[in-house]
């Protein structure tokens, strides 16, 4: 059966066409800032988006003027998603440098082989200041007095127009000496009269070394969200509280000291004050059309078929893509006369949340039914929006092409007044009634497949519940190592103990351990290496090679002890 099946897999990868073998990449790279001061950090990030082929050695880091690398080895992640039928990579390097003088510095172009193709970015010009790019207000003279822990929440633009999207970004920063680790929402966070979209941020992110209030911190970005005001005035947005996982390193010039002593960890709450946004009015001078569509868009109109008969279907499709209020605005429809009657058909709407900002397309699809026979010439589709950026409003039209309807045939047929769109595509897509007979078809042959598998899997030997070889090999990149280690672990306890351990933390999970019978040693041994692996997710540069190794042999001592008493508990 497996055979058959890689015989029909096979097949079908042969009838690829060559061209479409053909390696399509694309390079972005950027910078977290392009003004640094000394003693700060500024995170590179290289995206490589496309059909990436197997094997694809990781890259060097790009040639620097003025500026050192913190640590060689990129932290990597990697995402996949199906688009055209194809399998599309998204692959994300990130390194971290550090300024070597004031002055100008420069961030040569990142090139990476595909194949036969030499792809390369542009140049990153920075500014290096002898003193830290925080505004001097927030320069301390006492360091000593500065917050261990804070949230910094920035609005860009801080006075939007009504409809305008705004983006809202919340940093995390803490002390250098600090682990932060499982930073989480209390409570609920509104954004009355604002309509909000979640915009993705780094699930591991890389943070960046800084100078705060004349101390030294590292951050990353907690939240980042797109907001479109609904209404003019003064609107308010909610205190947003965080709670963090919290350790303190017995050194803080050592930033993995804490590997060999793990300091307990508590968790802390720090909160973002409330904020006050002013929100304009559109101005006055509004084309004739206008409605509420407020950004940036691009507006695109097709309509197919385009020779039908009086009450056959013709279906117009509206695109409508851009950085505006794509969720909220009214959206544009074909300006037809009586001669046709105009029922909607769909409304799609899909949003690209990985950007700094948020941008999409919302795709909308009409069903035109002609009453006379004729030649048509149809209006364009219009948009009217005020552009924020410009001041100004602006209008967008998109050209349809010409109709030709001829009279209905002989053939008897309900009239078309009373014609619903049901009915057209009941009579124009007839053979759709035949599709749920050949589905349910498909899916009894794949149950069947499946049943013969299980079957199959079933007389096979099956391993125990934890085996050492389940742990990342110790030559993974570190911090892949250290996250793919805890999850290994947290299984482990959770078979041990029967129940889901997912969102305990470090210390409920090791008394959880000790009420089980765990020996003390064991018990300890569990939170070492927990507290390894949570603070490689977040420690300014990744462990050493040396201790990733002996915590991968202790690993791999405490896995095997779990697995010889887990039988003997569930017997109990």
């Amino acid at each position: 059966m497996r055979r058959w099946l890689l015989s029909m897999l096979f097949l079908s990868v042969g009838a690829i066409p060559a061209a479409a073998q053909r390696w399509t990449v694309e390079v972005q790279a950027r910078v977290s800032r392009t003004q640094v001061g000394m003693g700060e950090t500024v995170v590179y990030t290289v995206d490589i988006i496309g059909a990436l082929p197997d094997g694809l050695r990781m890259p060097e880091p790009p040639p620097t003027e003025g500026l050192a690398l913190v640590y060689p080895t990129p932290t990597v992640h990697r995402q996949y998603s199906l688009i055209g039928g194809r399998i599309q990579q998204r692959i994300r390097y990130s390194w971290r440098f550090r300024p070597v003088r004031p002055g100008k510095a420069r961030i040569g172009a990142f090139r990476l082989q595909v194949g036969d193709q030499t792809l390369a970015t542009d140049p990153i010009e920075l500014t290096v200041y002898d003193a830290p790019t925080a505004p001097p207000a927030e320069v301390a003279p006492n360091a000593s007095a500065a917050p261990d822990l804070f949230i910094e929440a920035t609005l860009q633009p801080t006075i939007p127009y009504e409809g305008q999207q705004t983006v809202l970004e919340y940093r995390l920063f803490f002390r250098e000496g600090l682990q932060v680790w499982r930073s989480r929402l209390v409570g609920s966070w509104e954004t009355e009269g604002f309509w909000r979209e979640e915009l993705e941020v780094e699930d591991r992110p890389l943070p960046e070394r800084v100078l705060r209030n004349g101390a030294a911190y590292y951050t990353f970005v907690l939240q980042r969200i797109a907001l479109f005001p609904t209404r003019s005035g003064m609107l308010q947005i909610d205190p947003l509280t965080i709670e963090s996982e919290v350790s303190l390193q017995p050194d803080p010039l050592d930033p993995f000291a804490s590997l060999l002593r793990p300091g307990p960890s508590e968790p802390q709450r720090v909160t973002a004050p409330a904020l006050t946004v002013t929100v304009r009015p559109l101005p006055d001078g509004a084309p004739s059309g206008f409605v509420d569509a407020v950004g940036r868009f691009r507006l695109e109109a097709e309509a197919s078929p385009t020779e039908v008969s009086v009450g056959e279907p013709v279906t117009v499709t509206i695109r409508l893509s851009g950085s505006g209020n794509l969720p909220t605005l009214t959206p544009p429809r074909p300006d037809v006369d009586t001669s046709f009657a105009v029922y909607p058909a769909d409304d799609a709407l899909t949003l690209d949340r990985r950007g700094a900002r948020l941008t999409g397309t919302r795709t909308l699809s009409y069903v035109l039914v002609p009453g006379r026979a004729g030649r048509f010439t149809l209006p364009p589709v219009r948009l009217a929006y005020f552009d924020p950026e410009g001041g100004v409003y602006r209008t967008l039209t998109a050209p349809l092409p010409e109709l030709v309807v001829h009279p209905a045939s002989a053939t008897p047929t309900a009239p078309v007044a009373t014609a619903s769109p049901a009915a057209v595509h009941s009579r124009s897509f007839s053979w759709i009634r035949w599709l749920p007979y050949a589905g349910g078809g498909l899916l009894v042959i794949l149950l069947l497949l499946l049943l013969a598998q299980r079957r199959r899997a079933a007389r096979r030997p099956r391993p125990s519940p934890v085996q050492p070889d389940a742990l990342p090999p110790s030559t993974l990149e570190p911090r892949l190592f250290y996250r793919r280690l805890e999850e290994t672990l947290r299984r482990a306890a959770g078979r041990y103990l029967g129940e889901d351990v997912r969102g305990l933390t470090r210390s409920r999970l090791c008394d959880r351990l000790r009420q089980r019978g765990l020996p003390e040693a064991e018990v300890a041994r569990m939170a070492r290496l927990l507290a390894a692996c949570e603070a490689a997710c977040y420690a300014p540069t990744p462990p050493d090679p040396i201790q990733t190794l002996h915590d991968h042999r202790e690993a791999a001592r405490l896995l095997e002890f779990l697995e010889k008493k887990a039988p003997s508990e569930e017997g109990a």
